[in-house]
Formats: structure tokens, sequence, C-alpha cells
């Protein structure tokens, strides 16, 4: 019978519930538009970490986050390989630069030219750091010093000459890094870190020759391999005990937690997020607290009237806290399809990589059934003290 009698309610104050479910909604689109830019931000943190081939990680002591890696001597990789259950190394280079936005065949009114900030990685060409299929075979490109592969996952204001994204057109275009010289040999998909909104590649000489006074001999990074029969903490272990102190020795685990506590924690991205998640949350219930409070104070005599015909609290505070269930599985259906249209306007416009997943989607649910459910909580001390007296 209480299903029908919240039911009731809801339709017949048909305004007030429209407000209501807008208010959840509005509160659910917020909820999950910071839970999006924070799981953009986990993501962007370790997005190239991702796509490197490795085990364990040397990096110098002074290491502060993936596009301020510092450096250290190549000779530490030398030391590293020849242990035991060290399968391969590779040095990897990295760090961030000026990129001249190149001038277009046939320029258009709105064409901007002058620089941006771009991630500027090295490597070499026989061994390659990337997990990347698409790069195996692109080894030969970068054979030159002044070529470059460029990600085409680089925002727009980068220059493609189709002024959407980088591609087979812009091979051959020729461009300045670091006020160097340099041409597009061409393009791979990566997608870039919070540091840059773009990335190019070029072998290890071609790097340095971007960085004055930067030599093949100063990595920002050592990327190892075990073998399969090694355990990576084991290995890590043993390296530490092997290298001076310089340089920091992680698996790939740690490295992963490290970047994540670094964008997360200790800058102010993280608590920003969070915070919009429980201004959201508040924005949500003190909307739906106004409905169901102004929808008990308007029927305070038909509770009334329910407990003089031998209804207890318990029941109606049931037909509130359903009330309040209602209104946040009816408001997060149009809270989600909102989120889900200006996650994909988010990631096409700004680049970032922002989806909807199952385990976001449940949360927020049940975010919102809280949230409204703490609404209804608030709502009811009015149903308590409805008396049979009120009739007269």
């Amino acid at each position: 019978m209480r299903t029908p009698l919240a039911w009731f309610n809801l339709i017949h104050n048909r305004t007030r519930t429209l407000v209501a479910i807008a208010g959840v909604a509005f509160s659910v689109l917020l909820i999950f538009m910071q839970l999006g830019f924070l799981g953009a931000v986990e993501n962007t943190a370790t997005l190239i970490y991702d796509a490197l081939r490795f085990d364990v990680a040397i990096r110098s002591r002074e290491y502060l986050h993936m596009a301020n890696a510092r450096s250290f001597p190549i000779a530490r990789l030398g030391q590293a390989e020849s242990m035991a259950g060290v399968q391969r190394i590779a040095p990897f280079y990295i760090d961030l630069n000026q990129w001249r936005i190149p001038e277009r065949p046939n320029p258009k009114k709105g064409d901007k030219r002058g620089s941006r900030g771009i991630l500027v990685m090295g490597a070499r060409p026989d061994r390659p750091v990337f997990a990347l299929p698409e790069l195996k075979d692109k080894a030969a490109q970068l054979a030159r010093v002044d070529a470059a592969l460029i990600d085409r996952k680089s925002r727009r204001d980068f220059g493609p000459r189709n002024r959407k994204v980088f591609s087979d057109e812009d091979i051959g275009v020729q461009t300045e890094v670091g006020q160097k010289r340099i041409h597009l040999a061409g393009h791979f998909a990566l997608g870039t870190g919070l540091a840059a909104d773009g990335a190019v590649l070029f072998n290890e000489r071609g790097f340095c020759r971007l960085f004055p006074g930067r030599t093949p001999e100063q990595v920002s990074l050592g990327l190892i391999e075990i073998a399969p029969t090694e355990n990576a903490d084991d290995v890590a272990a043993r390296l530490r005990e092997i290298m001076p102190d310089d340089v920091e020795v992680l698996t790939r685990e740690q490295v992963v937690d490290f970047e994540l506590n670094r964008w997360i924690q200790e800058t102010s991205i993280g608590s920003i997020f969070q915070l919009g998640v429980v201004v959201s949350l508040l924005v949500g219930m003190a909307i739906v607290y106004q409905v169901l409070s102004s929808d008990v104070a308007n029927h305070l005599t038909e509770y009334a009237t329910l407990k003089c015909l031998g209804y207890s609290n318990a029941y109606l505070a049931g037909v509130v806290l359903q009330q309040a269930v209602i209104l946040a599985v009816v408001g997060f259906v149009p809270g989600l399809i909102l989120a889900e249209i200006l996650y994909r306007v988010t990631s096409y416009l700004a680049n970032i990589p922002i989806e909807m997943n199952g385990s976001r989607l449940v949360f927020v649910l049940f975010l919102a059934i809280g949230m409204c459910a703490v609404s209804g909580f608030a709502a009811l001390r009015k149903v308590r003290n409805a008396e049979p007296a009120d009739l007269f």
C-alpha cells in the first residue's frame, strides 16, 4: 500500500515533483562531470607510462613528474644490465619544449601562429620503448636527427594542415621545436598527459639537439624488462642494492602509484574535483529536502488522519523515504543522459579522455539515492510531529 501512496503524492504535486526531479538531475549531472574530470586526470596522469614497455624503472632521485623527470648518467643502465633477471634495458628521454605552429599553404583568417608548449620524447630506434603496434615499423622514419613523429592526439591548436587532426597530409611539414628546424616524418596515436597538449617523438640524438647542453648520456628514465621467470619486486630490490644514491628504482606499480598520487593528492587538481562532488551532493540534498518538506507540510492533515486510523510513524516514514528514492531514480536518468552527451562534447573539444564507465554509473546512482534518502530523513521530523489533534 505504501508505493501507491508515495506515487500519488508525487503525481498530485506535479510542479513540485518536476522541480525536485530537475534538481536531482542537475546534481547528478554535476557529480558525473566532477567524477569524469577526476577520472580524466587519473587517466592522463599515467597515460604515457601505460604505453611504455617496462617492468622496473630507474629514474633520477630529483624526479618530479613525467614532464619534469630530470636526468641521470646512462652508466647506471650499464650497471643494471649486468644483473641477473634483467632481460632488456632501454633509455628514454622526455622534457618540455616550444613548438612553432607551422604555416599552412593556404592560410585562413583565424589561423594562429606562434608557439605552444609540447612534450618532447626521445628513444633509440634500435631499442623501442613504446608498446604501440604502429610504432614497430616506424623506427626508420626517425633515422635523421631532425625527423619527428607527432602524436595524432595533439590538439588542433598545434596546426595540422586539415585544421582537425595530424595525418599523412602533414608528413614533410617543416617547423621548429626549441628554435631548431625539424620536419614531420610521420605520426602515431598516444595521447598526452597533464603537462602538455601535444607530443613529438625523436631519436635520442634528435632529442638532445633540441636541448642545448643535453647529451645522450643524460637519461630521463631507464626502462627495464625482466625475464618471465623473475619477480619485479625482487629485481627492483636487488637493483637498489647496487645503484648509487643519485637514482631510485621502482616497479611499474610503484611508478603508476607515484604519478597518480602526485597529480591527485599533492596538487590541487584532485581536491578541486572531489570538493565539486561534495558541493553537488549538498545542492541536490537542499532541493530534495525543500520539496519533501513542503510536501509533508501541505499534507500534514492527511498524515494525521492516517495516524488516527492506526498507521505508525514507521509506515509514514516509509512513504516519505519511498518518495525520496523515486525522485532519485527518476532524476538520475536525465542526469545520466546529459552527462553522456557532455562527456562526448568535452572529449572532442578539449581532447581529454573523459568517458562513462559502469562502476561510475553505479556509484553515482547510489550517491543519488543516498542523497535523497538523507533529505527524506531530514523531512521526517514533520511527519513524526503530525498528530490526530491536528484534524481539529
